[in-house]
């Protein structure tokens, strides 16, 4: 017969040709097809387990043909959880069951409609999107008061889309339903003419819009599209109604409006009947939206029937007589009226409007400090007295050491001037962020002004309170070079304000010529009036965070595992999914989800939902796919239902089982030659915590560049695989991953190493670096079936060749197997690798008799275990191996296939 030297050097001079001849034998094509043809036809492990020419196929490529008959035990190996390190096939020391279990899907995750880490995605884009709401309110908003100062034709206006838009939404009204045409002459019409265009050709949102803007019949406008009060009432109106939730901005105009009312409230019939001041009340309180109006009557005006209800606090924060009449007794004090309050709320929206337009565009503080309207905004902001002068005002903002000595480090810090006053190239003296920051000072400085004016008996307690005295000069533009005693003049006598050109900040007070104001019997006391205020501010948000609490609740108690199992199940409504009454009025979960994503139902309708989760979103030519909108892509992938409308397993990037492999296979190499002691410890430690960083870390790939992106996790997965990752940069990994396994001429199959094609395919991402579903098998992933079909190959050529010398299949199994060998104990375990070395090396059978410690020393002598990892270095060995083989074999008999078939183990 041919020697096992030239055979062997005959079969690795090309094994691709050696394997493509025994795979293109008959006998093992018809195999191969039957197994392609109906592996993932198998219903469940036994059907497998029961299809013999299925499983003894399978069980030959794992190299476990002698293990056939068993067929007990090797369901107990296909159903382990391979995750759990107590699982059957774990606790084997065979690792050849590890890897067979990890080929097949018998134990992949549960049928979940939604994982538990997709429930908590959409869980939190859903509690997000309130707080979204506030900030795109506020964008919007800002957006809005800059653009509209420059409108000066109604063609301005209906030709930006993002006013346009605000306008409408502000007033209820559809934006998508409404021709710039159409709100052109809406906004040019004379309310007031019941023949113009509004009067007869639109309804009452129209008419309320109309109203609130100052076009001339052509378009265009005397000055501004809107005065100070209209474009307040607009912002307003839209920070109220728009947003699903009260926003910050919305409990300030609330807090506004109360404090504009309020005084005015002369019986508790007239509160009542002022649903914006009762719901106030209720809020600032907690009583509670349902809490009725009649109630709310009894609990200001009886004072026991408030202890009975445990609202006494807010019958005492109110001074109503039983009959409803006001206390007289408890005065607070007009210096300004509501009116006034109201007037000067709108001129202070106009000093924020004047601030966030300019300051942005600011890049020198030269210029900032010659505009006073600026420098007056900024005391304001951060209470700067007067006595810090413009040179003084200078220098904080552009030397930090100096803004520090005053103590104004944080004036210093909301601005970006350099030393010499400029800023750096493409920025702004504040970013949009801290222009929004110094402004909400300024809004707060208000509210303090708004809450303590009612309790100001004189103008003199007004001039003594220097935060205030600081608003009234941002707000009316006062000049610096006016005193106090100035101050006091203009606020006390009408003559003297307009021979300073300050009428308008004297017709903002109703303060007499001595200096007092007017004493008024209110519903409440100022100390009573900043309580509630203050309550307020503290509570408007407690009942929707409990809204939103209680939906999320009955989302997670709904989608508890079981409860969904089809479609159906999920678009089922609260009242109609369960006996439970207290749920019916919450938020549908199906609503829930669409809010998540930043849809509405006019988005997707509820017909198109269904149809949407039974499609497959990671399939390109799919109909998610179809529809264009990363929103619907990214609802649709936040659940797991199967074309039929059941529920499924999440589609991971890569398989649960192959996760493990990969844990077992990383600590593996990363101990590789370790002693028994503290350093292997340590490392075994540190092993183990990379790959549980690992496991969370794939959790949250959903593409190819989020896994390409993190060097943790493709270390972790090259090292797994016996590769260097200092050899592999990004780009390269993206070439291997991003090309055609099924095309020769691909980078996967001409530039990269072989063992990448297992790699590649071990993952469920497609050749564009998508999540694919296309991989995944109902039994076998098509990576698992191919590297089957592989191996199947393999083990026949091998067996083929060991039928005419023993010498040639210890070397092939040798070479197939040398690089997953880790540990020296592989070698000692198994008895066909063991005979390898002992013939390479020459040494005595008696050796086979030896303790286990003195043969783990003696090996150690002979194999280095990073040598293994070489294939030239393997190739080498292995040519003296058969060299020696031939030397001492001149017998027909096959003791290697005995050793192969029947006493082979490895540890």
């Amino acid at each position: 017969m041919i020697s096992a030297s030239m055979a062997y050097n005959i079969l690795s001079g090309n094994m691709k040709q050696s394997l493509d001849r025994v795979a293109s034998q008959a006998t093992v094509k018809r195999d191969a097809e039957y197994y392609d043809d109906n592996i993932n036809k198998v219903k469940d492990v036994d059907d497998f387990l029961g299809d013999y020419r299925l499983y003894s196929y399978a069980m030959k490529a794992y190299g476990l043909d002698d293990m056939t008959y068993a067929k007990a035990f090797m369901k107990k190996v296909l159903e382990s959880d391979l995750t759990d390190a107590n699982s059957f096939a774990n606790k084997l020391s065979d690792t050849r069951y590890k890897e067979f279990a990890a080929a097949f899907n018998f134990n992949t995750p549960a049928a979940d409609a939604q994982s538990d880490a997709q429930e908590d995605d959409l869980i939190g884009l859903y509690t997000q999107s309130f707080a979204d709401e506030g900030k795109n309110a506020a964008t919007e908003t800002t957006y809005y008061s800059n653009a509209i100062d420059a409108v000066q034709n109604v063609s301005d206006l209906v030709g930006d889309s993002r006013v346009r838009t605000y306008v409408l939404k502000a007033y209820g009204i559809d934006p998508t339903y409404v021709s710039k045409d159409f709100l052109a002459q809406v906004l040019t019409s004379d309310v007031s003419d019941p023949n113009s265009f509004v009067n007869l050709n639109g309804n009452d949102k129209y008419k309320a819009l109309a109203a609130q803007f100052s076009f001339n019949a052509d378009g265009t406008v005397n000055g501004a599209a809107q005065t100070a009060t209209q474009k307040n009432t607009v912002m307003e109106q839209y920070n109220l109604t728009v947003p699903s939730i009260t926003t910050a901005a919305a409990a300030d105009y609330n807090k506004a409006y109360y404090l504009s009312k309020i005084g005015t409230i002369t019986n508790v019939n007239d509160l009542i009947a002022n649903s914006r001041l009762t719901s106030y009340i209720k809020t600032a309180f907690s009583m509670g939206d349902d809490f009725s109006n009649a109630a709310l009557r009894l609990v200001l005006t009886d004072a026991s029937y408030a202890s009975l209800m445990d609202f006494s606090v807010v019958n005492q924060s109110f001074n109503f007589n039983a009959d409803g009449t006001v206390n007289s007794a408890a005065a607070s004090y007009v210096a300004q009226t509501s009116d006034q309050m109201k007037a000067m709320s709108n001129q202070a929206a106009n000093t924020t409007s004047y601030y966030q337009s300019k300051i942005v565009g600011i890049t020198n503080v030269d210029d900032l400090i010659a505009d006073t309207q600026l420098t007056h905004y900024i005391r304001d902001a951060y209470s700067l007295p007067q006595s810090v002068s413009d040179a003084d005002l200078r220098s904080v903002l552009t030397d930090a050491s100096y803004a520090s000595l005053l103590g104004y480090d944080d004036v210093h810090a909301s601005f970006n001037f350099r030393a010499d006053g400029s800023v750096a190239d493409g920025a702004g003296a504040q970013t949009i962020g801290q222009a929004r920051a110094t402004s909400s000072q300024v809004s707060a400085n208000l509210s303090y002004f708004q809450t303590v004016i009612p309790t100001i008996s004189n103008v003199d307690n007004l001039i003594a309170d220097g935060q205030m005295m600081n608003t009234i000069r941002s707000v009316y533009g006062v000049p610096g070079s006016v005193s106090d005693a100035d101050l006091k003049s203009i606020l006390t006598d009408a003559s003297f304000a307009a021979s300073r050109g300050l009428s308008t900040l004297n017709a903002a007070f109703s303060f007499a010529a001595d200096g007092s104001a007017a004493s008024a019997s209110g519903p409440q006391s100022s100390t009573q009036l900043m309580d509630t205020t203050t309550f307020y501010g503290a509570r408007y948000a407690d009942a929707q965070d409990e809204a939103i609490d209680e939906a999320v609740a009955n989302y997670k108690k709904r989608m508890t595992d079981g409860n969904i199992k089809r479609v159906d199940d999920f678009l089922r409504s609260n009242a109609a999914a369960d006996f439970d009454r207290k749920n019916d009025d919450l938020p549908e979960l199906y609503d829930m989800a669409l809010r998540a994503y930043g849809l509405t139902e006019q988005d997707v309708s509820r017909s198109m939902f269904r149809k949407l989760l039974k499609s497959d979103p990671y399939d390109p030519d799919g109909y998610v796919a179809s529809l264009k909108d990363e929103r619907i892509t990214n609802l649709v992938r936040a659940f797991n239902f199967g074309a039929d409308g059941k529920a499924s397993a999440e589609i991971q990037p890569l398989p649960s089982a192959v996760m493990a492999k990969y844990a077992t296979n990383y600590k593996s190499r990363t101990l590789m030659g370790m002693s028994d002691g503290p350093l292997r410890d340590k490392a075994s430690e540190d092993a183990t915590k990379v790959v549980d960083a690992f496991a969370k870390g794939m959790a949250k790939v959903s593409t190819l560049d989020d896994f390409l992106s993190n060097d943790k996790l493709t270390s972790l997965a090259l090292t797994a695989n016996g590769l260097d990752p200092k050899k592999y940069d990004e780009e390269t990994l993206r070439k291997i991953f991003t090309s055609d396994p099924s095309d020769p001429k691909s980078y996967l199959n001409t530039k990269a190493e072989s063992k990448f094609k297992e790699i590649v395919s071990d993952f469920n991402f497609d050749t564009d670096g998508n999540l694919t579903r296309a991989k995944i098998g109902a039994v076998q992933n098509v990576g698992a079936e191919d590297r089957t079909q592989q191996k199947y190959v393999q083990q026949t050529l091998e067996t083929q060749e060991g039928e005419t010398n023993d010498g040639v299949r210890l070397a092939l199994y040798f070479a197939r197997s040398a690089p997953d060998i880790t540990s020296l104990y592989t070698i000692l375990g198994d008895k066909a690798l063991f005979q390898v070395i002992t013939t390479t090396f020459s040494l005595p059978s008696s050796v086979s008799n030896m303790d286990v410690a003195k043969q783990f020393s003696m090996l150690g002598k002979f194999v280095n275990l990073d040598d293994l990892q070489d294939s030239k270095k393997v190739d080498k060995l292995l040519r003296r191996f058969t060299a020696m083989y031939d030397l001492a074999n001149n017998t027909n008999s096959s003791p290697a296939l005995q050793l192969l078939t029947n006493g082979g183990t490895s540890s």
